[in-house]
């Protein structure tokens, strides 16, 4: 990696650090994978992509995480509103303990790789939460949100254990995002 790369690397991962929103980590995971279109389409060659390395793995391990301490502080909230049913509530619950699992094993996947894990936020702004149908809107967005970035960003992952996890994960949130369509009557083709 050459010394320019590396230090738009630790830039960009100094940036997601200090400005986590989540329009602004989906936007940088957006980045990560056109960079990655653009070298390969540029270059034919799959090390043009910014992710293939360990930093730029950081980088996109600590977007994901974000990612699902999000998802986990907002099923949390929806608990917490007393605005679910007991049915509702079970799958909520079952749903932040899939999260739980994602963060925990994304935070270990950072560490291993000599990063540090982003900690949670001490707050999230989840707007108007007054009904059942707004606590499942908001989970159908951020389920969508985490399928769609880790579906677009797998080619860019260098390492295959952490490849692996992203595959996991992906599957929980597809099968999260399939459960909340149906329940809204949203169509899940």
């Amino acid at each position: 990696m050459r010394k320019e790369e590396l230090q738009t690397t630790t830039e960009s991962l100094k940036y997601l650090i200090d400005n986590p929103t989540r329009r602004e980590m989906l936007s940088r995971l957006a980045g990560c994978a056109s960079v990655g279109v653009i070298g390969f389409l540029l270059t034919g060659k799959l090390n043009a992509v910014h992710g293939q390395s360990v930093n730029g793995d950081i980088g996109i391990l600590t977007a994901a995480l974000y990612l699902e301490n999000e998802a986990i502080a907002a099923y949390q909230a929806g608990a917490e509103s007393k605005l679910l049913s007991e049915g509702v509530l079970k799958v909520a619950v079952a749903f932040q303990s899939d999260h739980k699992f994602h963060r925990d094993g994304l935070s270990g996947a950072i560490q291993t790789l000599g990063g540090t894990p982003l900690a949670a936020q001490k707050k999230y702004h989840f707007g108007s939460l007054k009904s059942e149908k707004d606590i499942l809107r908001l989970a159908r967005e951020l389920e969508k949100g985490a399928a769609d970035a880790y579906s677009t960003l797998a080619a860019n992952i260098q390492n295959k254990d952490v490849l692996n996890f992203g595959a996991l994960t992906l599957t929980d949130e597809v099968r999260h995002l399939t459960v909340l369509n149906s329940v809204l009557g949203i169509p899940n083709y």
